[in-house]
């Protein structure tokens, strides 16, 4: 059975809560997997008793029942008294070394793949940890560069930037970067999705992709000639389309395999106004290692209520599960 190492997330938000809902709901309905939670044993056995959840919690030792689900304790947080709903240095703490922790299982083939749970960038900040979120840390870790690829059914749409302040996306958006980035999605969904003449569109910067220029000229000086490039490699890609309707063009026509957004909301007003429940995060890498999450956050407003709903966390699952058993296979489709 596929080993998946899942982080709880931040302690003090939903993490918790998902990660043992999800687990217990995918058992129940008899996904051939073994949920190996990475945290803190105090923070999971008291995240078990809030939430109801009946299932054998065990310690992980390499063996498995189907019925369990295992975890793994950092040693950071000793005790079922730590702060709640809100940010602070322990629960910062506390996520990374859960990170560092399946991260380092992950390499020693200890897991097949990794699901993370939601982590707050702020309790990151307060700890003095120097990453944004999960997709850099990992690519520091890795040293591999990576990329940002959201999933929702059969939409994906790959962040060109992502946690970066608006004002230093000029830093990436160049022909190079985005014809790179590009390059490398298209070859990791080819991999892991079993997808052929994968078919990219581009959206524009500027409102109406421009407007033939008297919006503005990024679409001609930085977006076309990355396009081109991609071509000139055998890529089928096209655009800059408004990013306005591209979303809709896509979904009613299926017209792209791959969307290209220049900057995080211009994709994720999108995504998580219509897939917030669906919506997963996938870290795009040349070597192969496999990580998922949920796309949301810690949910404070909500977190320890026995109110998160575990829907996005078990697609993050799901399709981990899928990605590592394809891996395994030596990447040939099981259809």
């Amino acid at each position: 059975m596929t080993r998946i190492l899942i982080t709880i997330g931040d302690p003090c938000g939903i993490g918790p809560e998902i990660a043992l809902k999800a687990a217990d709901n995918l058992i129940n309905r008899n996904i051939d997997f073994i949920p190996i939670l990475i945290g803190d044993e105090a923070v999971i056995r008291k995240a078990k008793e809030r939430f109801n959840i009946k299932r054998n919690l065990c310690r992980w030792n390499g063996k498995s029942e189907k019925s369990e689900i295992f975890f793994v304790d950092t040693g950071i947080i000793k005790t079922d008294i730590f702060p709640f709903c809100k940010d602070s240095k322990l629960s910062g703490s506390a996520s990374f070394e859960y990170l560092k922790t399946a991260w380092d299982m992950l390499k020693k083939n200890l897991g097949d793949c990794l699901v993370t749970g939601p982590i707050s960038k702020t309790a990151w900040n307060i700890a003095g940890i120097p990453y944004k979120g999960h997709t850099d840390a990992l690519s520091d870790i890795s040293g591999e560069k990576t990329s940002m690829l959201m999933t929702a059914g059969k939409l994906r749409v790959l962040l060109a930037t992502a946690h970066i302040p608006m004002k230093k996306i000029w830093k990436y958006l160049t022909p190079e970067y985005l014809f790179s980035c590009t390059k490398m999605t298209v070859e990791f969904i080819e991999k892991f999705f079993a997808i052929k003449n994968i078919k990219i569109g581009f959206c524009g910067l500027n409102p109406h992709a421009g407007e033939a220029g008297s919006l503005g000229t990024e679409e001609d000086t930085i977006i076309g000639p990355a396009i081109e490039k991609l071509k000139s490699f055998g890529f089928c890609a096209s655009g800059p389309y408004p990013a306005d309707s591209i979303f809709r063009t896509s979904l009613v026509h299926n017209s792209f395999d791959l969307i290209v957004s220049l900057y995080h909301d211009q994709a994720l007003i999108v995504l998580k106004t219509l897939f917030f429940d669906k919506l997963v995060n996938i870290t795009v890498n040349t070597s192969g290692w496999i990580r998922t999450s949920p796309g949301h956050g810690t949910a404070f407003d909500i977190a320890w209520k026995n109110m998160a709903d575990p829907s996005s966390m078990e697609e993050a699952i799901k399709i981990a599960a899928e990605m590592a058993r394809r891996k395994q296979n030596g990447y040939i489709s099981e259809s």
